[in-house]
């Protein structure tokens, strides 16, 4: 009678990767503040809102800055636990979420200046 043997192995268990609803949701408020924060730009002054204009597309910017880096963020961080590792995927969505941060600030501080 033959007996199988087999070589031991180390299996690494990973979780399954979790939906992304919420980067997803995040993300897509942001583009969609920034879409009206530039149309705000251009609004004519006549328009019954056209004092506020400049508060609007500031702020508007400011916040889907804020909103887009948070996404970024979270992506980065949910990447960085997937992988383990520092790999293109982590360091590209880490650097366009401070880019993204960065200009929210800047935004918010000509707002208020």
């Amino acid at each position: 009678m033959t007996t199988l043997l087999e070589r031991p192995r180390a299996e690494v268990t990973r979780m399954p990767r979790r939906a992304q609803v919420t980067e997803i949701v995040i993300g897509v408020a942001g583009v969609l503040a920034a879409m009206v924060g530039a149309w705000m730009y251009y609004v004519p002054a006549d328009w019954f809102l056209g004092g506020m204009a400049e508060v609007w597309y500031l702020g508007l910017l400011a916040g889907a800055g804020l909103l887009l880096a948070t996404a970024f963020g979270l992506y980065a961080r949910n990447a960085l636990i997937e992988d383990r590792a520092w790999t293109n995927r982590v360091i590209g969505t880490t650097v366009i979420a401070v880019v993204a941060l960065a200009t929210g600030i800047a935004f918010g501080l000509v707002l208020i200046l």
